[in-house]
């Protein structure tokens, strides 16, 4: 590590992993974590493991979300099957995500 002081997440990181919001929300807590360390002089704690979430659109009308590690074993984030197409899934790629990502995640409320 040449820079100790210094740390990235999302798209300006090298991580091996897909650059999306999804993956950015659990990279945060991580960074979050290792820069409080690093000021209050402790070893880094803080610790992402690869999450990361693509919404995988099959139809006009359906969409799969494949949420996975670095190891791809499957991270899902809902009480169902998601390797199913589902509708519900496609209305919340074209309106939940957005609505979060505008109005939650920039704004620091997810």
């Amino acid at each position: 590590m040449k820079y100790k002081n210094v740390f990235a997440l999302g798209d300006c990181s090298s991580l091996p992993t897909s650059k999306t919001g999804a993956a950015i929300r659990k990279q945060a807590p991580a960074t979050v974590a290792n820069i409080l360390d690093m000021i209050n002089g402790k070893q880094l704690s803080g610790n992402y493991n690869g999450y990361t979430s693509c919404p995988l659109v099959t139809s006009y009308n359906s969409m799969v979300l494949a949420e996975f590690d670095y190891d791809k074993n499957p991270q899902e984030s809902f009480p169902f099957d998601q390797s199913k197409e589902r509708f519900s899934m496609m209305m919340l790629k074209k309106y939940g995500l957005p609505n979060l990502y505008w109005h939650g995640m920039l704004r620091g409320r997810a």
